[in-house]
């Protein structure tokens, strides 16, 4: 009796048949968390492409956006005259030459069409090769603002920079030395034998552009067609080349694919006020992407479209949609890059506050 009780019970090995069902219950455990994992990961990316698009888009929006905000303030001046429609050089670094600007300090160049370049050779962006045919985009146009810095430089100035001084009724520019503005310039005109010195401003100039490429391998920076293709939202700056006035390039916002505006024009009422002495009251009465010279001096608002595409491609998407904008359509381009339309209203304080009539 006690040697069956301390008898040891051995346990028989799995059969073939429940090792191949427990393989299979672990192949298909392992090819449902490898579907999870797949799909997870591929969600993940299609959220990062999208979130680079929209974050994109809102950067350069709101670039362009401050800029016409502020387009036309030159500190405490406030009679820039009134412009004769001509467009202004916006590669200019002649002082007299942007001083004559200022009376139009909104402008820019439209694109006719969704394969023509703005049509910009009478400028000298197109003569040293800054918006050529390789650097810019065709079906976008070129959008000019001139302004002043919204910080004072009255203590230093960079060598070679553009500065504007000035008060209520006057302003001159000049190129800075690398010291304080000299004093023997502008005063304040408040009062008889004033001596203080009006307010110095950096002079700004920004014409922003589309380009096929971010950094380009051609002069100074512009894309030569060697380039892999990515458009790219960029602007010229007035700036300095450490010794003399100088325009360069910046990018700005990867992605960008079309860039088009309408310009607010105000023409009610077409008579002079007898107040601001200036046609209209400051409020827009039409549209038109591309003003007439004797429309651009009553522009005081602006539309902004950019067409946006994501960075990266997305696998099995094709992009079937067309994009109106400005009245130009664009599309379908049937690829794999998703897009989206982003658009402002902007109406530039420093134009429109001029008209506004008096209550």
């Amino acid at each position: 009796m006690l040697s069956k009780m301390n008898t040891v019970q051995t346990q028989k090995g799995m059969s073939l048949i429940e090792l191949m069902v427990a393989i299979a219950i672990g192949a298909i455990l392992l090819a449902g968390l490898a579907t999870i994992f797949f799909n997870s990961s591929r969600s993940q990316r299609e959220l990062s492409k999208s979130g680079e698009l929209i974050e994109n888009g809102r950067y350069a929006i709101n670039i362009i956006g401050e800029e016409l905000r502020h387009v036309g303030y030159f500190g405490q001046f406030y009679d820039i005259g009134t412009s004769t429609g001509t467009l202004p050089d916006p590669c200019t670094t002649n002082l007299a030459t942007l001083q004559g600007n200022m009376s139009q300090p909104l402008s820019g160049y439209t694109a006719p069409d969704e394969t023509t370049r703005a049509n910009v050779t009478a400028t000298t962006c197109d003569d040293i090769g800054l918006l050529d045919t390789d650097n810019l985009e065709p079906g976008t146009d070129v959008l000019v603002v001139m302004r002043a810095d919204t910080a004072t430089s009255n203590t230093t100035t960079t060598t070679g920079a553009t500065y504007i001084q000035a008060n209520f009724i006057e302003e001159t520019l000049f190129t800075g030395t690398g010291s304080a503005p000299p004093s023997t310039y502008l005063k304040y005109p408040t009062a008889p034998g004033n001596t203080t010195v009006a307010d110095t401003r950096q002079f700004h100039v920004y014409t922003y552009f589309v380009a096929p490429c971010v950094l380009g391998n051609g002069t100074d920076g512009t894309c030569d067609g060697s380039e892999d293709y990515m458009p790219t939202l960029k602007r010229l700056e007035l700036t300095t080349d450490g010794t003399n006035p100088d325009i360069a390039i910046t990018p700005l916002v990867e992605g960008v694919e079309k860039f088009l505006v309408e310009y607010g024009i105000d023409n009610i009422p077409n008579s002079a006020d007898p107040v601001t002495g200036l046609f209209g009251d400051g409020t827009p009465d039409e549209y038109a992407a591309a003003p007439t010279t004797a429309q651009w001096p009553d522009v005081i608002s602006a539309r902004v479209y950019l067409l946006v595409r994501a960075p990266r491609s997305t696998d099995g998407y094709t992009d079937t949609k067309q994009y109106s904008m400005a009245g130009l359509t664009f599309g379908p381009y049937n690829d794999a890059f998703k897009r989206h339309v982003f658009t402002t209203e902007v109406r530039p304080v420093n134009l429109a506050g001029r008209r506004e009539i008096p209550k």
